[in-house]
């Protein structure tokens, strides 16, 4: 695993597209790891775990909807907001 400062990659950008390994950023200034980037090359061993969690944060949103909806009708807005978000998701709009 490789390690770069975001300034770094910010300042050499081709340090991302020629990776053929996992690369770690970190922020200089914190010293706390700000992000990864995954080669595609690593897309077969990920591609679920990436669904899952975006699917994760997907329904944290909608549930934060919900829970600050201004109605009384609770199933109503959970049907509106379901099938809407869902085509979303899907990218179905």
């Amino acid at each position: 695993m490789l390690e770069y400062g975001i300034k770094t990659i910010t300042t050499n950008p081709t340090l991302i597209t020629k990776a053929d390994e996992i690369i770690k950023l970190i922020d200089s200034r914190t010293k706390q790891t700000r992000a990864f980037v995954i080669p595609a090359s690593y897309e077969s061993y990920i591609g679920k775990i990436v669904k899952e969690i975006e699917y994760k944060k997907w329904a944290e949103n909608k549930k934060k909807l919900l829970k600050n909806s201004k109605t009384k009708d609770d199933l109503k807005d959970m049907s509106i907001l379901g099938m809407e978000s869902i085509d979303e998701y899907l990218g179905e709009s």
